[in-house]
């Protein structure tokens, strides 16, 4: 490509309306919501089709994600990962603000969603709490429930009986793989990564309208097929209780699909190898600097380096700086 790619590329977010959306992320993140519409999702690194980040100054200004990864391919993305993924961009950050519940649901592996031709792959998401106003999460099913247990369950109207829920506060981390239950709850904003799909099975939405005043869709025949019944997975816990774990930060996630890790101090270094990296702070502020330009961010901000690039990050003023790096598992 004869156009030189910039270290850094800042990201403006899209941002999508949800019944069960509100306004902390303008309160908390500083986002410039559209008004009088509750905001439920910023896509922060998104090359969804109708749900685009677009890159937010420099010389690449204004450019779409999905041109963005079709005009650079593997500069932007690494080759192995172009090798593994193809030329798209394989992953999705959000951040999101539950300010009611949202849906009792289930995300299908990649073999069910191709088996059926299904339009998105898999969804694996990974979350950090950003914010709680002492509120919970939906998180895999009560001891001994099978399938016609909670079919039952579901039926009946009775299905948070089957389900378990966890408090969570700032900082606790939640992962659900392909066939877990789970929804985030009220009073609960999160950093998520997931692979690049919406791909979601509603299994109960509370007799719920949407936003066009009727019922949401729910799944449950298709949710049935594809929860997983046998695994008991771990509560949510603390970044800080991960194996690793020290005062500079923590793996969050590594697995078949994504790599996450949390950093928080005054200085450090950020280096995209074999794969793009997402940087997204989460606290404080922070000053990039690449080979050619520096950059500042704010609390809420994400940049995308793209593949083979590094800069050196500074803390801007007294807050602690925290952000959060996420790539793919390019090999």
């Amino acid at each position: 490509m004869s156009d030189i790619l910039p270290d850094v590329l800042p990201l403006n977010p899209y941002f999508r309306e949800m019944v069960w959306g509100g306004r902390r992320l303008n309160t908390l993140f500083g986002k410039d919501l559209p008004a009088d519409v509750p905001i439920g999702e910023s896509f922060e690194l998104s090359a969804y089709a109708g749900r685009q980040s677009h890159v937010c100054g420099g010389p690449l200004d204004g450019i779409g994600l999905n041109e963005l990864v079709q005009r650079y391919g593997a500069e932007l993305l690494g080759a192995a990962a172009v090798e593994r993924y193809g030329q798209r961009m394989p992953l999705l950050i959000k951040l999101l603000d539950a300010r009611q519940d949202l849906s009792i649901q289930v995300h299908p592996d990649n073999a069910y969603a191709r088996a059926r031709g299904l339009q998105d792959d898999a969804k694996m998401e990974a979350w950090l709490v950003l914010h709680s106003d002492g509120g919970r999460v939906a998180y895999g099913l009560a001891d001994g429930v099978d399938e016609a247990t909670f079919s039952r369950a579901v039926t009946e109207g009775r299905v948070e009986e089957v389900i378990r829920f966890f408090p969570v506060q700032r900082g606790d981390i939640v992962f659900s793989p392909p066939g877990t239950v789970h929804a985030l709850c009220a009073g609960v904003v999160i950093y998520e990564v997931q692979q690049s799909s919406d791909l979601t099975f509603r299994i109960y939405d509370y007799n719920r309208p949407g936003l066009d005043g009727s019922p949401r869709e729910l799944h449950l025949e298709q949710a049935l097929d594809v929860i997983n019944f046998s695994d008991s997975l771990p509560p949510p816990q603390s970044w800080s209780a991960l194996p690793g774990a020290n005062e500079n930060g923590s793996v969050l996630v590594d697995c078949e699909h994504v790599y996450t890790r949390y950093v928080c101090g005054a200085s450090s270094h950020c280096a995209a190898a074999d794969s793009f990296v997402a940087l997204t702070v989460v606290g404080g502020q922070a000053l990039l600097r690449g080979t050619r330009d520096e950059w500042t961010l704010t609390t809420g901000t994400t940049v995308l380096l793209p593949a083979q690039r590094s800069v050196e990050i500074e803390q801007i003023g007294h807050e602690v700086l925290e952000y959060v790096v996420s790539s793919v598992q390019a090999n």
